[in-house]
């Protein structure tokens, strides 16, 4: 096996595609047909752990983090605002990551773990634990990048709070990567998740300007890094095409 054929299949490997096969009887057996029969070899794990936890390991580890630093903020409000939230006039190198783990009330906590929940345990199945981390930290950190780029051109100086902007990304990735997959709206409403971040992206930029409590520009800096990862990933699973290394997403739950 060629050494571009060879980083292509290990590429597959890292984006959790699973079906690899060498297309030509002449290609001699590698690390395509070593990989294939380790992975099939497996036991299967049925339990609760093997089936929902670890797939989703980043996921559950990101609730559980913005959790424990909910219950921080509950017993220490001021100094935890003060030192960790996104200060949009004076911001911080650490801030740009802390404030994605942190959340102003427990309804804002509820709805953004809801929503973390709904996209990420899809996304990270798809893509794998390390991208789906890489893709959740980068929206996060560019969502506040945004929001303080916004505040420095409108003069406010409101500090931020919330995984809003990394969720986003999440969003966007997962809504090109699977456009056809169906969500509710208000819990009723069912929508293909690619119409639903379209409507939202245009709901976050009427309201871009609004004097209300939501973050509307880091909402739209996160959204832009999920559509450039998403249409990464596509030009890579594109090249593996090319350099035919068959594929299939892992999408079992």
């Amino acid at each position: 096996m060629s050494l571009d054929i060879y980083f292509y299949v290990k590429l597959a490997q890292n984006f959790m595609l699973v079906d690899f096969l060498p297309q030509s009887r002449n290609m001699s057996p590698g690390p395509v047909t070593q990989y294939n029969s380790q992975y099939r070899q497996q036991p299967y794990d049925d339990s609760i752990m093997g089936r929902v936890i670890k797939p989703n390991i980043v996921v559950f580890g990101i609730i559980a983090a913005c959790v424990a630093v909910f219950g921080l903020q509950i017993a220490y409000w001021n100094s935890m605002i003060r030192e960790f939230a996104m200060q949009p006039g004076n911001p911080m190198p650490w801030m740009f990551v802390s404030s994605v783990f942190m959340h102003g009330d427990p309804s804002h906590i509820f709805f953004n773990m809801f929503m973390l929940f709904m996209f990420g345990m899809t996304l990270e199945r798809m893509i794998g634990h390390k991208l789906f981390l890489a893709l959740f930290l980068i929206a996060g950190i560019v969502g506040n990048l945004g929001y303080v780029l916004f505040c420095m051109a409108t003069g406010s100086n409101v500090p931020a709070v919330g995984a809003s902007g990394a969720i986003y990304g999440v969003f966007a990735c997962l809504a090109i990567l699977a456009p056809h997959i169906r969500v509710y709206l208000f819990f009723f409403l069912p929508l293909k998740i690619i119409h639903a971040l379209i409507l939202y992206a245009v709901i976050d930029i009427l309201f871009l300007n609004s004097n209300s409590n939501v973050a509307h520009a880091a909402h739209l800096a996160g959204l832009v890094v999920g559509l450039a990862f998403a249409f990464y990933l596509r030009k890579k699973i594109a090249e593996a095409q090319a350099y035919k290394v068959s594929y299939k997403f892992n999408t079992g739950y």
